[in-house]
């Protein structure tokens, strides 16, 4: 198959690959080839990926099994809540610099995701954690991710009422809209970095499901890479309106 030529059709190959990844079922099996020569058996094989997509370093998230990609096809960074920072930034700006096949850079959050779970925590329960302060790399991480956690909270706050907190799904509510705000956010800041060089995009991987998307106010799951938000305050309303965010919450 011949390499994207375009943005577009990288992000559709994703797509398309997640697709496939999401619709097998306990019996079936996924093969994705991969040849020797790409494996660095029978000499030198130029590095000729399609897109970078940054991702959390979750280990139920395997990045190039959920798009369904052999060896070669992503620039893979992986960082706990898929953060930026200088080591991440490093290696994508490498990507779009030196890489002549890379089209598109993708961010994928996932939900449940523990790092923004303990920015979550951190935001509710302020007193009791901390002991953050003094754990200078998991507080970069934390601090990171808790401009999303505080938007998903004025947003959940703004939509249903202050009275929202109480609910038995708050957290968790809270959680998976700020994975969400978190990838969209950080796509839209590589957008600004490399937006005139690569197309960015963006997702979350539903771990039940195991489809990449966005929550969807008419459905469970939109699946797809999307563009950051040109209204970042009416994408954090439509979030929290959505079926998944509404069943979460209870």
């Amino acid at each position: 198959m011949p390499a994207p030529a375009t943005g577009e059709e990288a992000v559709f190959t994703l797509q398309r690959g997640n697709r496939f990844f999401a619709d097998l079922d306990r019996t079936q099996t996924c093969v994705i080839p991969v040849s020797a020569e790409e494996l660095g058996f029978g000499g030198e094989h130029p590095q000729a990926p399609m897109a970078a997509v940054l991702g959390c370093a979750d280990a139920r998230v395997p990045l190039e099994l959920v798009f369904s990609q052999p060896a070669n096809d992503l620039f893979v960074v992986r960082v706990a809540g898929n953060v930026l920072g200088d080591e991440t930034l490093g290696s994508l700006d490498f990507a779009v610099e030196r890489l002549e096949s890379l089209r598109a850079i993708a961010v994928v959050g996932h939900t449940g995701c523990g790092a923004v779970a303990a920015a979550v925590d951190a935001y509710l329960t302020p007193q009791d954690h901390l002991a953050l302060s003094a754990r200078l790399p998991l507080r970069g991480i934390v601090d990171a991710v808790l401009p999303s956690v505080r938007g998903a909270d004025v947003a959940l706050r703004g939509h249903f009422g202050e009275d929202v907190a109480q609910r038995p799904g708050f957290r968790p509510a809270l959680l998976d809209a700020a994975v969400v705000l978190n990838a969209a956010t950080t796509a839209e800041a590589l957008a600004r970095l490399f937006g005139d060089r690569t197309h960015v995009v963006f997702g979350v991987y539903h771990l039940a499901s195991r489809l990449v998307g966005v929550p969807d106010l008419g459905r469970e799951w939109r699946h797809g890479l999307f563009a950051p938000p040109a209204d970042f305050p009416q994408f954090a309303l439509d979030l929290v309106r959505s079926v998944h965010v509404r069943e979460v919450l209870g």
